[in-house]
């Protein structure tokens, strides 16, 4: 095999390394757990080290995304197979912890296999993609930051009253998902300071160890929110830093090629453009989707306990995150209309929140919990153009 072959088989031959490097030492951390089992230290040195490979993982993932010419938001459907199904075999008893982490391993065989692309024609395809993250300012990243504690602290208590089911492992990978928001909330604002991304890794590494050190030491009998607390306070400096003015475009040179307009360098086939919602539309819609989620829960009610009635549960369970996919896509075309879509996800997250924490803490029922949901609704039904409360929103340049 010639030099420039191998070179180009180099992200292949990297990611596959990698990708057995993380199985094998999960499985001595297994084993190093399984022989201390009665001491704390080697738990929580091990929890600290599999974070570390997780982090690890995730660049090789995302490192062989880019090599094989593909989008990073890529990485987000990958993970979930591989994780859900991983953890699925061995929660569920199918597999022990070895043949667990050789189907960690066989699942990423295909990502493997994907052929890679010289750099150039990486650089196009990166170019033709959107950015898989976005600078985030001071305001907003304080405003994610409060509303990931607070679902942090909704999911940990509504775990603690959960008995061991699925609904038990739903919640632990919606803590999981939520860790993985907080990661690219951390890169958006370094990215709007103009520091360096790689500065993301030691950051989400020692926020989460300080954050332990109350539950590891036990300084009361409820750790968690003490920690969550904590976890907030440490990130306030973050919010302080300075944001970088953006780099001025290049002036262009009096070139026929750099005269063309920006319109025409667009791809060929441009994703399907989102129509724009109005008021009685989005109003019907969010009617709609709420009956829809109750008689989900509902019928989750009612299904058993038996492995039949888990495979249930979790097809009800996923429809449910179908309505509320949806439900995200009639908010970002409401927005839309309003020219404020740029919020959408904000808008979600704080609505979402507030359900939860009102579900976790003040005691509501399913159905009062869905009466929030559309009574939070209501000022975007509402909602002008030209109104004030349109002003809380980013808006969207024409």
């Amino acid at each position: 095999m010639s030099d420039s072959a191998l070179l180009k088989q180099r992200g292949r031959i990297t990611f596959l390394l990698s990708s057995l490097l993380v199985a094998v030492a999960c499985g001595i951390a297994f084993r190093i757990v399984q022989t201390h089992a009665e001491s704390r230290r080697v738990t929580y040195a091990v929890a600290a080290g599999l974070i570390f490979l997780g982090v690890f993982w995730i660049r090789s993932v995302e490192g062989r995304l880019m090599d094989a010419g593909l989008p990073r938001w890529y990485f987000w459907p990958y993970f979930l197979i591989v994780f859900a199904s991983c953890a699925a075999a061995h929660v569920l008893k199918i597999l022990d912890s070895q043949q667990t982490l050789m189907l960690f391993v066989a699942l990423q065989i295909p990502t493997v296999l994907l052929e890679s692309n010289p750099a150039s024609e990486r650089r196009e395809e990166m170019r033709r993609y959107p950015a898989y993250n976005k600078p985030v300012g001071r305001l907003l990243f304080l405003l994610r930051l409060l509303l990931l504690a607070a679902f942090w602290g909704a999911l940990f208590h509504l775990q603690t009253e959960t008995g061991w089911g699925l609904a038990l492992l739903e919640m632990r990978l919606g803590l999981v998902l939520v860790a993985f928001v907080w990661i690219y909330n951390v890169e958006g604002r370094l990215m709007d300071a103009g520091l360096p991304r790689w500065c993301s890794v030691p950051y989400c590494l020692i926020v989460p160890a300080l954050c332990l050190v109350p539950v590891y030491f036990k300084v009361t009998e409820n750790t968690h929110p003490l920690a969550l607390a904590l976890f907030v306070l440490l990130q306030i400096p973050m919010v302080f830093f300075k944001t970088k003015p953006a780099a001025e475009p290049l002036a262009q040179e009096s070139s026929p090629q750099e005269a063309v307009p920006s319109s025409a360098l667009q791809p060929s086939n441009p994703a399907r453009p989102l129509d724009p919602v109005g008021g009685f539309e989005f109003a019907t819609r969010i009617l709609i989707l709420a009956g829809l989620l109750w008689v989900l829960h509902l019928l989750r009610g009612d299904t058993g306990f038996d492995h039949i009635a888990r495979a249930l549960d979790a097809a009800l369970d996923a429809g449910s995150v179908i309505v509320c996919a949806l439900w995200i896509i009639s908010v970002k075309g409401r927005l839309k209309k309003l020219g404020r879509m740029r919020s959408y996800l904000d808008f979600c997250a704080i609505a979402l929140v507030a359900c939860l924490l009102a579900l976790a803490f003040a005691g509501v029922s399913y159905l009062q919990a869905l009466a929030l949901f559309v009574i939070l609704q209501i000022p975007v039904v509402l909602m002008r153009r030209e109104s004030i409360l349109a002003r809380l929103f980013l808006v969207d340049a024409d």
